[in-house]
């Protein structure tokens, strides 16, 4: 064993302390590898060094926060000793939080505690009440060993001998008057026991990045005296240490040696597997499907958690490949539905993709007329190359406030999208009131009363919500809501889900041979007819006396501009609706000066 082999620098803690950087280097070391993660217990860390090094992280199955910071290093002539504050965090509204110190349940209960906990490292002192142990990490300065320790009572229990009494005028009539008698417990918290999750995680990384098994031993010390002003119950000290390498024969471990580290996760098969989970994103014509893409794509490039996209267009052209490729190897199965024309396409295309960019995720973006249902069917037949993912629904908030589907309902294939999804993407909050938002909201649960609904402007949203809400059923180890059992309708029975092509959507594409300018764009769409749902492609568009390639994007009576990919050459419109006009289209076309030609 080596910590070279985590941290690729010979240790100098000269030059500042080590300790902090080396829990690092454990911590990020572990999380370029999200399935290895995953499957030790991580479901998150975040740095926090404002005021000196300090993490925030989750570990499961447990649904606190926990904390660590740094406090201290000391060295000797072969070694280094570092110490770190222990915390866990409940969350306000947990149970547990009533065996916490009075004063942590009115931190919990005031208005900056998530904020505190986020920024630990500059507010360290406040959240004091809620630190129950700490852990030491010890190495050897020239790396051939490493010990983790964990010290904290098996239960924290503070013993208020003058009692705590009910604020005035807080407690009622025949009310009890003491929020704790004289003589009580203002705190009894199984301290060592939620601790040992947060330390089994970190040695079981250790063993993981070093490639070594550790010597595990537990001992216990008596508890410390109580003081005068209040008793500090405590049972015994529990010390749990793992060492890695040969340790200094002078220090041996105390303690009795453990056959395996307590508290590890237990990690289910699919955290093991290798196979990808694939996300089915789905989403009307013109919701901002790809927008979100684009953006939840940045979300986990940022974080090296590559993504593997299979886009699907209903039509000859592929626009919303063209926008997405990047650092993001993209699949485009065109002229087709994947729910219905083009489910044997599928396999075939995730076989290619995996074979070129193996990801962790892969995403099918469906054609705005897709059923998500018949899409599932599909995916059912694809168990041996990835797991099962969240369905999620982009949903035009604008478009279903001017279709009135608030107040009149909503039909068709827009319904089966939001009542399949495991997350709604309330996409385009910020062009309505707050009151008409709030009504798409209530329709939105009343249609499905289980899915995460998330607003969003422009794409965005908080994507670590996103990652929570995985996690969180994946942590359930259920079938996420969109995979569980139905009572089928008798379409379903008979075999058959709806489709697009039950409601008469059809598209057509016009390929733009010379430039044309808004006014010529927008007479072309209304010439379309009042079917048209959906329009986009790359033109050249006349601007400002100059020429200039942009992609054009139309939806909900809005018409958008933005900069072309600098790689495409093809210049197209595609129309998508019901009862469209291409030929009076075409020759709105030719009048405008436009050269142009239908295309089936």
């Amino acid at each position: 064993m080596s910590l070279h082999t985590l941290l690729p620098r010979p240790l100098d803690p000269e030059t500042g302390p080590e300790s902090p950087a080396i829990l690092t280097a454990l911590l990020s070391g572990i999380h370029l590898d999200r399935r290895q993660a995953r499957a030790l217990g991580w479901r998150g860390v975040r740095p926090s060094a404002l005021h000196g090094p300090a993490w925030t992280c989750r570990v499961a199955p447990l649904p606190h926060i926990f904390g660590l910071v740094f406090l201290d290093e000391c060295t000797q002539e072969e070694s280094l000793h570092g110490t770190f504050a222990a915390y866990v965090f409940p969350a306000a509204q947990d149970a547990l939080l009533d065996s916490f110190p009075l004063r942590a349940l009115e931190i919990a209960l005031g208005p900056d505690y998530t904020d505190a906990v986020r920024e630990l490292s500059a507010h360290a002192e406040v959240l004091a009440p809620f630190c129950l142990g700490q852990v030491d990490l010890a190495a050897a300065r020239d790396g051939s060993w490493l010990s983790l320790a964990l010290s904290a009572p098996a239960r924290l229990r503070l013993v208020s001998r003058g009692g705590v009494p009910v604020p005035p005028g807080a407690a009622a009539q025949d009310a009890p008057q003491w929020l704790v008698p004289p003589g009580g417990l203002e705190c009894d918290v199984p301290a060592f026991r939620l601790l040992v999750r947060l330390f089994a995680a970190l040695a079981g990384t250790a063993a993981r990045l070093l490639d070594a098994e550790p010597d595990v031993r537990l001992h216990h010390t008596a508890p410390a005296p109580p003081d005068e002003a209040a008793a500090h119950g405590e049972d015994r000290q529990l010390h749990l240490s793992a060492s890695f390498g040969s340790a200094p024969r002078a220090a041996p471990a105390p303690g009795k040696r453990l056959a395996s580290l307590p508290g590890r996760y237990v990690p289910r098969p699919d955290e093991l597997s290798c196979l990808p989970v694939m996300h089915v994103l789905t989403g009307f014509l013109g919701s901002g499907k790809t927008t979100f893409l684009r953006r939840w794509l940045d979300f986990l490039n940022g974080r090296e958690r590559y993504a593997s996209v299979i886009q699907n267009e209903f039509g000859q052209v592929g626009l919303d490949a063209a926008l997405t490729r990047s650092e993001t190897r993209v699949e485009a199965l065109d002229e087709g539905c994947v729910c219905c024309t083009l489910a044997d396409a599928l396999r075939p295309g995730l076989q290619r993709l995996l074979a070129d960019a193996p990801a962790e995720q892969v995403i099918l973006e469906t054609t705005g007329l897709a059923n998500p249902g018949n899409v599932l069917r599909s995916l059912d037949d694809l168990a041996e190359f990835v797991q099962p993912g969240l369905v999620i629904t982009v949903v035009d908030s604008l478009e279903w406030h001017r279709g009135g589907y608030a107040t009149q309902g909503v039909s068709g294939v827009r319904l089966s999208q939001v009542q399949q999804a495991d997350v709604i993407i309330a996409n385009k909050a910020d062009t309505l009131a707050e009151k008409d938002f709030e009504d798409i909201l209530r329709t939105l649960r009343a249609c499905n009363a289980k899915a995460c609904i998330l607003p969003a402007v422009q794409g965005n949203i908080a994507f670590a919500r996103l990652d929570a809400f995985l996690a969180d059923w994946q942590d359930a180890r259920t079938r996420p809501p969109s995979r569980q059992p139905r009572l089928p309708i008798l379409a379903q029975a008979r075999g058959a889900l709806g489709t697009h092509a039950d409601e008469g959507f059809a598209s057509h594409t016009l390929p733009m041979q010379a430039p044309v300018d808004e006014s010529a764009l927008r007479r072309m769409l209304d010439a379309a007819g009042p079917g048209l749902c959906r329009a986009k492609g790359i033109v050249d568009l006349l601007h400002a006396g100059g020429v200039v390639p942009a992609v054009v994007q139309y939806a909900a009576g809005q018409l958008e501009f933005e900069a072309a990919p600098q790689d495409e050459d093809a210049r197209y419109l595609v129309f998508i609706g019901i009862d469209l006009a291409p030929r009076e289209v075409v020759a709105t076309a030719r009048g405008g000066a436009v050269a142009a030609s239908p295309a089936a």
